[in-house]
């Protein structure tokens, strides 16, 4: 029959508990717990506190770990026997220290951060992602890592090893001073940080291992900052559509351009060509990047030309989806310089010195990017389209995100005010 006591050895206070876990002739050994005590405070036969005890501070929090240690060793011992693991001295010290967070490897996924996280992005190698049925994108895998460097670099400041239940209130103030402060991260760079951070939280809540609920609490959250994402409107994309280019890729750029502004669509979305089918007056995707959703879009007048022009085909380029990316943003910053895109606009452009985006007042066309196709469909149709007819072209599930993409310019509101106040002038004259 098996038995658990607590007991103290020494007389000096304070003193050490020791757990003996006893099981047949075969099993009796010792292990130090962790917990000091006044040995004139424990009574070993009893296996409790002394009447003499009642005041102490702390009696009813080390009565509870106690009881709940004897629940572990009892719970790991049904396991190991399971597994047909051999219950030896080792087994009680390593079974202790994993009670107490205390384990001997530092590498050990169930308890520390970082180990966890760098196994989770080598298994996202393989891994299929469960709403889209396909391999997790290289890009989430990306930034994955640069959480995980973010963290490292965190540690090696504070000279700490995180675990999981170091992940908490005080851990987040930390570290969110330290990305402000010492990383110099604007808002919105902090947000994707913690909301990465609160991601890894979950998996391990799910794996069941220890974790700090405080990761949970609404205080666990830094607000994104103000983004000056910039779009074209029609008149614009009117110019960069009627733009002579005499250079053929550059051409197939501005095309490419033309069909992502009037379609929502990412360039991604366009490194699989053979997904996007062209069926009468819609353009047919099997499925885009980031959703398992088929998608149909009517077929813009400037799309019908560009289709028309190449013999019914979408402009194709042999590279990478990487690289026609880098390509493509490169390319239309010159497009729209060349298409005088060039109004001065407040904004935030990336300084190649301290890879940061910094915000000034620049050129409208050294903004542009691939980004700025989705969010120039979203906001040029807004209030003149259902939210719903949007939707059904972006996939977005609610209206919610659907307007996050609404960058209608301040100018653009205040030229409606402007416009407002010459119609109240005119109907004054009218009455005059």
């Amino acid at each position: 029959m098996a038995s658990i006591r607590f007991i103290v050895k020494g007389k000096k206070n304070p003193s050490h508990i020791y757990v003996r876990f006893y099981h047949s002739k075969d099993f009796d050994e010792v292990s130090k717990i962790r917990l000091l005590i006044n040995p004139n405070h424990w009574n070993n036969k009893l296996q409790r506190f002394k009447s003499i005890a009642e005041h102490i501070e702390d009696k009813e929090d080390i009565t509870k770990r106690l009881e709940d240690l004897k629940t572990s060793i009892v719970s790991e011992y049904n396991k190991s026997e399971a597994r047909g693991e051999l219950i030896t001295k080792q087994w009680l010290d390593n079974t202790v220290n994993k009670f107490n967070n205390r384990p001997t490897d530092e590498n050990d996924t169930t308890v520390f951060f970082i180990p966890f996280i760098d196994n989770y992005i080598e298994e996202s190698n393989s891994r299929i992602n469960p709403d889209t049925g396909k391999p997790i994108n290289i890009k989430t895998i990306r930034k994955y890592k640069t959480t995980s460097t973010r963290l490292k670099e965190f540690e090696t400041k504070h000279k700490t090893k995180l675990k999981h239940i170091d992940i908490g209130l005080e851990f987040f103030t930390k570290f969110v001073s330290f990305l402000s402060i010492d990383g110099g991260y604007s808002k919105t760079t902090i947000n994707k940080y913690i909301s990465q951070v609160k991601m890894f939280c979950n998996e391990i809540k799910t794996k069941g291992y220890k974790y700090n609920p405080e990761y949970e609490s609404r205080r666990f959250y830094v607000k994104r900052g103000e983004t000056l994402d910039t779009y074209l409107n029609k008149d614009e994309i009117k110019k960069i559509f009627e733009l002579e280019i005499k250079d053929e890729r550059q051409d197939k750029i501005r095309d490419l351009f033309i069909i992502g502004l009037w379609t929502g669509l990412r360039v991604s979305d366009f490194s699989e060509i053979e997904r996007l089918k062209i069926v009468g007056d819609n353009m047919l995707i099997s499925a885009t990047v980031k959703t398992i959703a088929p998608v149909k879009i009517p077929l813009h007048p400037q799309i019908k030309t560009i289709l028309k022009k190449r013999g019914g085909k979408l402009p194709e380029f042999e590279l990478t989806p990487k690289s026609l990316e880098n390509l493509f943003n490169k390319e239309i910053k010159v497009i729209c310089k060349n298409a005088d895109i060039d109004e001065e606009i407040i904004g935030d452009l990336r300084n190649k010195e301290t890879n940061r985006n910094e915000r000034g007042i620049y050129a409208k066309h050294l903004l542009i990017s691939s980004h700025t196709c989705r969010r120039s469909f979203i906001t040029n149709h807004l209030n003149v389209l259902p939210d719903k007819a949007i939707m059904t072209i972006t996939t977005h599930s609610s209206p919610e995100q659907l307007h996050r993409y609404n960058k209608k310019a301040t100018e653009d509101y205040l030229e409606q005010v402007r416009e407002h106040w010459e119609e109240e002038r005119k109907a004054k004259l009218k009455v005059i």
